[in-house]
């Protein structure tokens, strides 16, 4: 080569030019893939609310307690219950992004965040993708998709994996098994030996480690429009009592709240005033074993002649839920939970189905087997349920509204 210049000449300028072609054609198709690729963390926060949860964050080695909401979390992070709740929210990594995922935890419960990500760029077509670990216990899953962007969230347990389209959803692993039931969405489910298995809204699935089973019957839910996708006039009555016709009257509204639709309550003024819901049901439930009260409530705020609780009488909660039903010895009865905030007066009474709870943080709230704890007076038939706020100022949400019955 040394001999011949022209020949190297040659030969450095044709790989000079293979060598520009190359990066002509590598550096916009790397650039493309990733802008189409490349992917961000989401901004995921942990709601506290039967504290302390026990959280161990990625990298850290040692569970800490905590006892109010963090954000930032960050990937591989460990959250864990023991008679304790509490809830984690995903949004978009933008500033004030929209929520597209939250996950229920109840009581002994382990979960690992594995991943959270969202797409760098928007001109990528991939979707919001959350991966969780569900170790033990029960979860409850929420998907929402972002504009014309689909929210993914897989689900691995000990014996399968679930993925998770936008809807609602239920998680529960135990030693030996994981069920998932859909309440609202589409998911497929396989267990480690991949065997797949779709299912529609109102279907669950067991999993285990030799197979899948199902589709089974979901419990049935006996409540429309239960999370106020639709306007309230859909299955509920609303109505409006006070005291005082000179005091501002309550009000009943769908809004939105960090990504869930809601029934908001609302009132500012001095003496009593009731607002609610009400949704005629009318059904023999003589045939079920089951029958359960599921729904999720958030007080922003309350006020009682300057007091927490619920009043002098302990009827004046911000969120009361009433099921109104008839037993097997033909009686009316009524059956109530209610919800508050704050201190009341010293000689305030509270009443045993009252409860209280943390200020501003959602709280998920499970009735157990109502057919065993109303077993002296078993139902016959459930006539009405009634979700009401009662007092002077409030301001409370309520969403998940399920009345669950399983033969």
């Amino acid at each position: 080569m040394r001999d011949n210049p022209e020949r190297l000449a040659w030969a450095v300028l044709l790989a000079s030019f293979f060598t520009c072609i190359g990066l002509a054609i590598a550096v916009p198709l790397g650039t493309r893939r990733y802008i189409l690729r490349a992917s961000v963390p989401q901004d995921v926060t942990i709601e506290v609310q039967r504290g302390p949860l026990r959280v161990t964050l990625a990298g850290r080695g040692e569970p800490v307690a905590i006892d109010e909401e963090r954000d930032e979390i960050p990937e591989h992070t460990i959250v864990a219950t023991d008679a304790t709740a509490g809830r984690l929210v995903m949004h978009t990594p933008e500033a004030d992004g929209p929520v597209i995922a939250t996950a229920q935890l109840y009581d002994n419960t382990e979960v690992v965040v594995s991943s959270a990500r969202s797409p760098r760029f928007s001109a990528s077509r991939l979707p919001n993708r959350i991966r969780l670990e569900v170790r033990a216990g029960r979860v409850r899953i929420g998907a929402s998709n972002e504009a014309d962007r689909p929210t993914v969230v897989e689900v691995q347990t000990p014996h399968g994996t679930a993925a998770l389209v936008e809807g609602s959803y239920e998680v529960k692993v135990n030693g030996t098994a994981t069920e998932v039931t859909v309440r609202d969405g589409q998911a497929a489910i396989s267990n480690n030996t991949e065997d797949m298995l779709p299912l529609s809204p109102a279907e669950r699935a067991t999993v285990s480690d030799e197979r899948v089973v199902g589709p089974l019957p979901a419990a049935r839910d006996l409540i429309i429009n239960s999370e106020f996708q639709a306007p309230l006039e859909n299955g509920w009555i609303t109505y409006t009592e006070q005291t005082d016709p000179e005091q501002p009257p309550g009000n009943v509204r769908i809004t939105t709240d960090a990504g869930r639709t809601v029934a908001a309550f609302s009132r500012d003024g001095s003496n009593h005033a009731e607002v609610g819901i009400r949704q005629e049901i009318n059904y023999d439930v003589r045939d079920f074993t089951w029958l359960e009260l599921h729904l999720a409530v958030r007080i922003i705020d309350q006020n009682v002649a300057g007091f927490g609780g619920c009043g002098y009488l302990g009827s004046e909660c911000p969120i009361i839920v009433r099921l109104d039903y008839k037993d097997i010895y033909g009686t009316d009865r009524e059956w109530l939970h209610g919800f508050y905030i704050g201190t009341p007066a010293e000689d305030w009474p509270i009443n045993w189905w009252a409860e209280e709870m943390q200020q501003g943080n959602w709280y998920t709230y499970d009735s157990g087997n109502l057919m065993e704890k109303l077993g002296e007076e078993p139902p016959d038939s459930i006539k009405s349920l009634t979700i009401y706020a009662s007092g002077h100022s409030f301001n409370a949400m309520v969403t998940e509204v399920n009345l669950l019955a399983q033969e």
